[in-house]
């Protein structure tokens, strides 16, 4: 399968089956929220001040929190879903599963995290007292970060995280997949361009009514931007499964 025709049967297989319509408008609702409480947060940011009310931010903090797991958990459910050939209807259901699979994942996602730290500090040393070695470390923890996203991938084949703690793994993954992982960033560069039109449409057409100095058009372009952009990183993830199953995963199950 081409590559273009893998993100057209991303986006095809998101808004198949016979609940695709109330699991696409549940999950407009979720990224929804996390748009408006993001853009809550960035009033601060702007305004350059602490909230007065301290309830409300907190409440906005905690659910951004508890929201960001959700569909960091239901990301994974989703790339679950991707390696089934068979599958049609891409979305998973919207239950409580996704937040047991975040909390399963923890563990990994936490080691990697302390991996990337500690390529970050010697990189950040390193470049301070020999910037030529140091620029080579940040080479290293570009490759680490780019293809990092293909243990996760792995790892949601089956939800086991055997072998998938080698700091070397991601760069096992660079030679198979290179080639078609820089088409696909070349591809999707488009794509999220595409995925912004919706919101500026709905900015554009806000502005003309009458609201161009009200918070109306950033609500309404955080609303749509959140949702089509989780729709095209959903894609971006179906099209990294597909590219596992045939360039990498015959390699890992001979190693395992």
């Amino acid at each position: 399968m081409s590559t273009i025709t893998l993100i057209i049967d991303g986006y095809r297989k998101i808004f198949s089956g016979p609940n695709a319509l109330l699991k696409n408008i549940c999950l407009f609702a979720i990224t929804g929220l996390i748009s408006v409480i993001s853009i809550y947060f960035e009033s601060f940011k702007t305004a350059k001040n602490m909230p007065t009310d301290m309830t409300t931010f907190f409440f906005a903090l905690l659910g951004m929190i508890i929201l960001g797991v959700y569909i960091c958990g239901y990301t994974y459910e989703f790339m679950h879903k991707a390696f089934n050939d068979s599958e049609e209807e891409l979305l998973p259901d919207f239950d409580m599963a996704p937040v047991g699979t975040f909390f399963k994942a923890l563990p990994l996602v936490i080691v990697w995290m302390i991996y990337l730290g500690l390529i970050m500090g010697v990189m950040g040393i390193t470049i301070a007292a020999v910037p030529f070695i140091g620029i080579i470390f940040a080479i290293v923890f570009l490759c680490l970060a780019v293809f990092l996203t293909f243990v996760f991938v792995a790892y949601c084949e089956n939800f086991e995280t055997r072998g998938l703690y080698n700091i070397a793994l991601p760069f096992k993954f660079i030679l198979p997949t290179i080639g078609q992982v820089a088409l696909l960033g070349l591809l999707f560069i488009p794509v999220g361009i595409l995925s912004l039109v919706p919101s500026f449409i709905a900015g554009f057409i806000f502005g003309l009514t009458g609201y161009a100095d009200t918070n109306i058009p950033a609500w309404i372009g955080g609303l749509l931007g959140g949702y089509f952009g989780c729709l095209a990183q959903f894609v971006w993830y179906y099209c990294l499964v597909q590219v596992y199953k045939e360039k990498i995963k015959p390699k890992m199950d001979e190693q395992y």
